[in-house]
């Protein structure tokens, strides 16, 4: 099963900067043609978009309808609308289960705040800064 979280960066962001950072949380990481693995393990794809490429503005333009949608979290989008990277990551827990996989992919949240300041988004969860979440999108579906 897939599950998406997306990293809206204040400032743009390379895989390259991405797998750096997280080799000084564990050598063990790599980012390899986009599969993140941590050792042995496939944690899943990640992919950085740019600011002004079709991606990027489709996930932000998605996003911002959607936090918009609820009504609530208006302080949230100028933020949004100000990012100039967004990190997409399809997390595969596979029979590791949830919880091991996140436990493996923890360091990655700690390393893009690092890089850049920014707001998380988890699929069916919300907007999120560092541990507080912005906007509950527990209600919305992708």
């Amino acid at each position: 099963m897939g599950y998406y979280v997306r990293y809206f960066a204040a400032q743009p962001l390379t895989t390259k900067a991405i797998e750096q950072t997280l080799k000084q949380y564990d050598p063990s990481f790599k980012i390899d043609l986009g599969e993140l693995l941590r050792g042995e393990a496939a944690l899943g794809q990640l992919e950085v978009n740019q600011a002004g490429g079709d991606l990027f503005e489709d996930d932000l333009n998605h996003t911002v309808s959607v936090v918009e949608a609820t009504g609530q979290g208006m302080a949230v989008v100028p933020r949004l609308r100000a990012s100039r990277g967004i990190v997409v990551v399809n997390l595969e827990w596979g029979e590791r289960g949830t919880d091991a996989t996140l436990q493996l992919v923890a360091p990655l949240w700690s390393a893009l705040q690092h890089l850049s300041p920014g707001l998380a988004q988890w699929d069916g969860n919300g907007i999120f800064d560092g541990g507080h979440r912005l906007v509950d999108l527990s209600a919305q579906a992708r």
